[in-house]
């Protein structure tokens, strides 16, 4: 049997068709925990009524506390042989547990890994491991467990949903997760399972949707995100400790924690203004490409810190920024403005940065005014 844990906190309007993709499993022989983490009174109602729907779901309701104090709520209750787990305003396709138990079944793996759907809008991008489909042992993955080598690709991705654990190998990892790991939680329970597991098989299979809503797409800041990653990285080192994986974890976890901080707090590195970038002079004018989580990051960051001009801010998706708010214009309207010295590529995957410096190059851009995270950055 599988649980499902399914942690919820006001997301309402997307749960007919997160629970309603789990009912429709071909794979039939789930148990459903819906984890009502403080919800307001319609959703932990509609939570109740699915419970009534249907023999195979249970329901807790419990005092906000966030996603690690709701998965090991519905950890403690949990009763199958494997859990899974499956945001509240995700989805997953029918045949996803049905691939996941049929690779458990044929190779005895502690843990199965699939790959997922990065949904934004009508586009919908598949994001895999970067290990060939197979079945490994934990020593096999150790060398690019966190980081491929390149900045920024893991190895293993870190997302919890699109995972099978065995559920005592959860009791151990996931139990010991502070609840005040609230930045990168995910990461602090998916790398300590792989070195309690034996063996990990890794499928080429996408089945769950990871869904950007317009509610989730303008991200904000938080003050406290160094000590927050503070936390995750100490228990990271602690685990890799005890496990004795430290030496070959230590520089992974270094270039991971790069990557953390440059997504959510680059301010962080401020000797210079953006020293991602190789630093910026005072007084230039820049163009933004790239609207995501960096990119807004960084216009945020530029606005604040008013020593730098903010020309233009591109993306491929930039309709669906604008119903945000945001000044988001088309790629090709880098070709209208005569005047700035230097384009940022707001992206941390260095293969699709460099898809985007072809296309300005191609278009007549002069490469030296284009910057993405600068080789002495990367390799520090």
């Amino acid at each position: 049997m599988i649980s499902v844990i399914v942690p919820i906190y006001n997301t309402l309007k997307y749960l007919e068709q997160c629970v309603g993709s789990i009912l429709n499993q071909t794979y039939r022989d789930l148990e459903i925990i819906l984890v009502d983490d403080g919800s307001s009174y319609f959703c932990g109602k509609a939570c109740d009524e699915y419970g009534i729907r249907d023999s195979r779901i249970k329901v807790i309701h419990k005092e906000n506390g966030g996603s690690t104090s709701a998965r090991k709520a519905g950890l403690e209750i949990a009763n199958g042989d494997f859990v899974s787990f499956v945001d509240g305003d995700d989805w997953i396709e029918p045949y996803y547990y049905e691939k996941m138990v049929s690779a458990q079944e044929k190779t005895g793996a502690d843990m199965v890994l699939s790959g997922h759907f990065h949904d934004i809008g009508k586009d919908s991008r598949k994001v895999k491991d970067n290990f060939p489909t197979g079945v490994y042992t934990r020593e096999q993955l150790l060398p690019a467990l966190l980081y491929a080598g390149q900045f920024f690709e893991y190895g293993i991705q870190p997302h919890m949903v699109t995972k099978l654990f065995k559920r005592e190998i959860l009791r151990k990892t996931q139990m010991c997760v502070d609840d005040h790991i609230v930045m990168g939680e995910d990461a602090a329970v998916v790398y300590p399972s792989v070195l309690e597991a034996e063996k990990i098989v890794v499928l080429d299979v996408c089945a769950y949707h990871y869904v950007q809503h317009p509610d989730s797409m303008t991200k904000r800041e938080r003050e406290d995100k160094e000590d927050i990653y503070g936390l995750l990285f100490a228990h990271l080192e602690k685990s890799f400790k005890e496990k004795n994986v430290w030496e070959i974890m230590k520089p992974q976890l270094r270039q991971y924690r790069k990557y953390l901080l440059c997504m959510h707090q680059i301010s962080y590195f401020d000797e210079k203004v953006l020293v991602p970038y190789g630093g910026i002079a005072g007084g230039s004018k820049v163009v933004i490409y790239g609207a995501g989580v960096l990119g807004q990051k960084i216009h945020r960051y530029l606005m604040r810190k008013k020593e730098i001009s903010i020309v233009l801010w591109l993306d491929q998706k930039y309709e669906i920024y604008r119903e945000k708010g945001l000044a988001v214009d088309a790629p090709n309207e880098i070709l209208k403005v005569p005047e700035y010295d230097f384009i940022l590529i707001a992206n941390t995957v260095q293969s699709t940065a460099e898809t985007i410096r072809h296309y300005l190059v191609d278009n007549g851009i002069d490469d030296r005014k284009i910057l993405w995270f600068s080789e002495e950055f990367r390799r520090a």
